[in-house]
């Protein structure tokens, strides 16, 4: 009987001995996605700029002035980001603009628009998939 009883006290301290060691995973910590927008041009007008994620929804920055760019440390759990961008304030018919996504420093997505004859500018919307 003392037998049997040592076995499963030993047993359990090896089950709760291997329980302790288990971590949990942070998906905060752990596979960043970095990602940069980023909108060049001759565009003097201003913009304003949506970037979107499935896991956040829709972030709105106004009253965006060229060059502008943004860096963001996305999670695993974020699978799709897109961005686009309208003139707030017109500029000058004929200047343009041009957004890009890049993923770990690489060019992944590019939009560009031209502003019209009011200079007005609509920078089509780009999306990107992991």
């Amino acid at each position: 009987m003392k037998r049997k009883l040592f076995g499963i006290t030993l047993s359990a301290f090896f089950t709760l001995l291997a329980l302790q060691s288990c971590k949990k995973n942070d998906d905060s910590a752990s596979a960043k996605r970095n990602v940069k927008y980023e909108i060049t041009g001759n565009f003097t007008g201003k913009l304003t700029v949506v970037y979107s994620d499935n896991v956040n929804g829709n972030t709105t920055i106004n009253n965006v002035s060229l060059p502008w760019s943004k860096e963001i440390k996305y999670p695993s759990g974020v699978m799709t980001i897109g961005i686009g961008a309208q003139a707030s304030t017109m500029g000058t018919p004929g200047q343009t603009a041009t957004l890009k996504i890049y993923s770990d420093n690489t060019v992944v997505k590019t939009s560009s628009a031209t502003a019209g004859s009011s200079g007005e500018m609509l920078v089509p919307t780009i999306a990107y998939g992991f």
